[in-house]
C-alpha cells in the first residue's frame, strides 16, 4: 500500500513494474454489477488500456506474485476522475487520466442496458473533452512542436470517430424508444454502437497518456545512450590531442571514411528497416534526419583522430608524470558526481582537493629549490599554505543544501549585523578587510597601467563596499512595523538601480582606457598582454561582486590575492597551479553562496540596476552571478600563463589550456554517464541533472575562455 512501490534493488523511480505497481482498495456494501454482461464489458475495457499501455500481464503476475488477470492494473493517473465523477465534481482541468469503468452506475438501476451503457457514454465523453481541451490549452500557451496540430491529430481522430457514431445513433428515433422501453427490439445493434463509442473514447484517453508519457515521463535511451558515446569519443579525442601530434590527412581519411560509411549505413536501416522496431520501444523519438548524419559525421571525426598516438613532451613547466596524475585526480573527483551521498558534499570535497593539490604544489617547490636555505624554504612553503588558508577560512561561507541539514552550519549573509554581538564584530571585521583590499588593488591596478584606471577601478568598488553596508544597515534597523519615509525610498531607489549602472559604466570605462593606454604602451607583446588580463581581471571583480550579496562580494573582491598568490612558485609546478586555479573556480562557486541546484539560482541579481524585468539583461546578469567565481579563473588562466612566461622569458605551451579545457570535460562525459545510469533514481531531477546541465554550462565556458587565452600566448 502506498502512492507506488520500489524494486528489489531500492530504485523508488517510474520505470521498472515493482517501481509503478501499488495496491488499489476500493469498497461498496453493493456488488460493482449485478450483471455479467456489465461485468465482462469493464474487464474488456481493462483489458483493453492493458493492451494498448504494452502492460505484460504474465510477467507482472510472475514477478508480483499476483494474478494480474483475475485483478486489473488500474493505472494511478485514473483516481483524478474517478474520484471526481464519485465525488459528483468536475474534472480537475490538468487531468489526464480516464475514469474507471467498474464505478460507473447511473441512478435508476431499473433501466436496461441501454440506459446503463449510454450513461458510460456520457462519462467517457465528459472525461475526453476535458482531456482534449488540456491538449489545446497546453499547445496554445507552450507553443511546443511536440503538441502542434499534425502530432496531435491522430489522436484527436479517436475522439472525432466517437462523435461520429453518439450522433449518429442519436438521430435515430428508434434508439430513443428502445432506451425507455423494458425490452428493446434492437438490443444487440445498439449495445455494439454503444461499445464502439465507449472504446472510441477510451482509445483517446488512453492514446493520449501513452504519448504524453512518452513526452515527460520516459526518457529516450537510445538518444541517451548516443550522447553519452559521442561525449566519451569527444573526451577521448582531446586527450589525444593534447600533445599537438602532427599527423596526415591521409590516415585520418582512411579512419574517417569507413566509419562515417558504416553511420550512413546504420541511419539507412534506421529510417528503412528498423523505423517500426525504434517507434514501438520509444528509442530516437527526439532525433530527426539531419540529427543522424551530424552525429555519423561527430563519430567518424572522432574516430579518425583516435588513432593519433599523443607524445609525451618535456617541459621546464612540468613534470613527466603531471599529466597523467592530475588527470587521474580529476576523474577521481568526478566520480563522486555519480553518488548520491558525495554529490551533496561536493563543496566539501572540493576543499579537500584544494588541500591536496596545495601539498603537492608546495613539495614541488621544495624539490625544486637548488640550494636549500631558510628564505628559499620558506617562500616554498608560504604560498601554497597561504592559498590553503585563505581558502578554508572562505569555507565557513556557503549555501546549505536542504540535503545537508542539520549537518550544515555556514556562516551565511543573514548573520550579518551591526550591534554588540559576535556577529556584528565579524561584520565590522569583514568590511575592514574588504575596504583594505579594494584600497591595495586599486594602488596595484594604477602601477601597472595609469592612475585614471585604478581610479576608475577603486570607485567601483567603493560603489560595491556602500551597497555592502547598506544592506547589512538596513537589515540591522528594519523591524517590520515601521514604513519608509520618502528620503529612504529615494536613497534606496539609487542604491539599487542607480549607482549599479554606474558600476557597469565604469567597468566598460575602465577596459577601454587600459586597452588604449597599453595598445601605446612601449614594452613588448608579452608585457602589454599580461599587464592587460591583469587589468580585466582586477576590473570585473567589482562587476561580479556588486552580483553576490555581501559575503560573497568580500570574497570576489579578495580573489585578485589568491591569484597573486598562484603566480609564485617554482615553474616545474605550473600545471599544478593551474589545476588549483580549475578546482578554485568551484572552491568559489560555493563559498560566494550558490549551489547546483535550481532553487539556488540567485534571480534577484535580474534587478540589480534595474527596476523593471528584462529577459535578456536579467539572463545575462543572473548567469554572471551564478558563474562568477569561474569567470575569475578562467581570467586567471592568462594571468598565470603570462606572468609564468614574463618572469622565465620562455613560451608556454598552449597544451596547458588544453589540460584545463580536459578537466572540465572528464566531469561532464561522467555526469552525462551517471544521469543515463541514475535515470530511475529518485534524487535525478533535484540532484544529478542539474550538476549536468551546469556543468555543460562551464564547458561551453572553459572553451570559449581557452580560445580567448590562447590569442595572448
Amino acid at each position: 500500500m502506498g502512492d507506488h512501490g520500489m524494486s528489489v534493488e531500492g530504485d523508488h523511480g517510474g520505470e521498472s513494474v515493482e517501481e509503478l505497481m501499488s495496491t488499489l482498495f476500493l469498497y461498496s456494501d453493493r456488488p460493482s454489477f449485478k450483471d455479467e454482461y456489465m461485468q465482462q464489458f469493464s474487464r474488456r475495457i481493462h483489458q483493453s488500456r492493458a493492451e494498448k499501455l504494452d502492460y505484460d500481464i504474465d510477467s507482472i503476475s510472475k514477478r508480483l506474485l499476483y494474478n494480474a488477470k483475475e485483478y486489473p492494473i488500474v493505472a494511478q493517473i485514473h483516481l483524478v476522475p474517478t474520484l471526481a465523477y464519485l465525488l459528483q465534481i468536475p474534472i480537475p482541468f490538468g487531468n489526464l487520466g480516464a475514469i474507471l469503468p467498474d464505478v460507473l452506475h447511473p441512478l435508476h438501476q431499473g433501466k436496461n442496458r441501454l440506459y446503463h451503457l449510454l450513461h458510460m457514454v456520457e462519462q467517457f465523453r465528459t472525461n475526453a473533452l476535458q482531456v482534449y481541451d488540456y491538449l489545446d490549452q497546453y499547445a496554445q500557451q507552450t507553443s511546443q512542436l511536440d503538441f502542434s496540430f499534425s502530432k496531435l491529430n491522430p489522436l484527436k481522430q479517436h475522439l472525432y470517430r466517437a462523435e461520429s457514431i453518439m450522433l449518429s445513433l442519436l438521430q435515430e428515433p428508434s434508439f430513443l424508444t428502445d432506451l425507455e422501453s423494458d425490452s428493446p427490439s434492437s438490443l444487440d445493434a445498439f449495445t455494439l454502437q454503444l461499445e464502439k463509442a465507449i472504446f472510441a473514447y477510451d482509445t483517446f484517453l488512453i492514446s493520449t497518456i501513452k504519448y504524453c508519457q512518452s513526452i515527460w515521463a520516459q526518457f529516450d535511451t537510445g538518444c541517451m545512450l548516443l550522447g553519452v558515446i559521442i561525449l566519451g569519443l569527444g573526451t577521448l579525442t582531446s586527450f589525444c590531442l593534447l600533445n599537438q601530434p602532427t599527423v596526415s590527412s591521409t590516415s585520418i581519411l582512411k579512419v574517417a571514411l569507413p566509419v562515417l560509411s558504416v553511420g550512413l549505413l546504420m541511419v539507412y536501416a534506421r529510417y528503412s528497416v528498423l523505423d517500426d522496431l525504434v517507434m514501438s520501444k520509444g528509442w530516437f523519438e527526439k532525433m530527426d534526419f539531419v540529427d543522424w548524419i551530424g552525429a555519423s559525421v561527430a563519430i567518424a571525426i572522432c574516430s579518425s583522430l583516435l588513432v593519433i598516438k599523443p607524445q609525451a613532451t618535456t617541459s621546464q613547466f612540468w613534470n613527466k608524470l603531471d599529466w597523467p596524475l592530475l588527470i587521474l585526480a580529476s576523474i577521481v573527483q568526478s566520480f563522486t558526481l555519480g553518488s548520491n551521498s558525495l554529490v551533496i558534499w561536493e563543496d566539501r570535497g572540493t576543499l579537500f582537493v584544494l588541500g591536496v593539490l596545495c601539498i603537492f604544489w608546495m613539495v614541488r617547490n621544495l624539490t625544486s629549490i637548488p640550494q636549500f636555505s631558510f628564505v628559499q624554504v620558506i617562500l616554498a612553503i608560504i604560498f601554497p599554505m597561504g592559498l590553503l588558508t585563505l581558502a578554508r577560512i572562505a569555507s565557513f561561507t556557503g549555501q546549505c543544501r536542504e540535503e545537508q541539514f542539520p549537518h550544515c552550519n555556514y556562516f551565511h549573509n543573514g548573520l550579518l549585523i551591526f550591534e554588540h554581538s559576535n556577529e556584528g564584530y565579524m561584520s565590522i571585521a569583514l568590511l575592514v578587510v574588504t575596504f583594505t583590499l579594494l584600497v591595495y588593488f586599486g594602488a596595484h591596478l594604477g602601477r601597472i597601467t595609469n592612475m585614471v584606471v585604478g581610479g576608475v577601478y577603486q570607485i567601483s568598488s567603493i560603489i560595491v563596499f556602500y551597497r555592502t553596508v547598506y544592506e547589512i544597515f538596513s537589515k540591522t534597523l528594519d523591524t517590520g512595523v515601521e514604513e519608509k519615509t520618502e528620503l529612504a525610498l529615494m536613497i534606496q531607489k539609487y542604491v539599487e538601480i542607480y549607482l549599479p549602472r554606474g558600476v557597469y559604466g565604469l567597468f566598460f570605462f575602465g577596459v577601454l582606457l587600459a586597452f588604449i593606454q597599453l595598445y601605446y604602451y612601449s614594452p613588448g607583446q608579452e608585457k602589454r598582454a599580461s599587464r592587460m588580463c591583469w587589468t580585466l581581471f582586477i576590473l570585473a571583480t567589482p562587476v561580479l561582486a556588486l552580483l553576490q550579496r555581501p559575503l560573497g562580494s568580500a570574497i570576489i573582491l579578495g580573489s585578485p590575492f589568491l591569484i597573486e598568490l598562484l603566480c609564485q612558485g617554482a615553474p616545474s609546478s605550473l600545471l599544478i597551479r593551474l589545476t588549483i586555479l580549475h578546482f578554485l573556480g568551484h572552491h568559489l562557486f560555493f563559498t560566494t553562496g550558490h549551489q547546483a541546484t535550481f532553487t539556488s539560482l540567485p534571480w534577484k541579481a535580474a534587478f540589480i540596476g534595474f527596476q523593471d524585468m528584462h529577459y535578456y539583461t536579467g539572463m545575462v546578469l543572473v548567469t554572471l552571478s551564478t558563474v562568477a567565481g569561474y569567470i575569475l579563473t578562467w581570467l586567471g588562466w592568462s594571468v598565470i600563463l603570462l606572468e609564468t612566461m614574463e618572469e622565465h622569458k620562455a613560451q608556454v605551451s598552449k597544451e596547458c589550456l588544453h589540460l584545463l579545457t580536459l578537466l572540465h570535460l572528464i566531469p561532464t562525459f561522467l555526469c552525462a554517464v551517471f544521469v543515463f545510469v541514475l535515470r530511475r533514481h529518485l534524487m535525478t531531477w533535484k540532484i544529478f541533472a542539474p550538476r549536468f546541465l551546469f556543468q555543460v554550462l562551464l564547458q561551453v565556458g572553459a572553451h570559449v575562455a581557452a580560445i580567448i587565452s590562447e590569442r595572448f600566448l
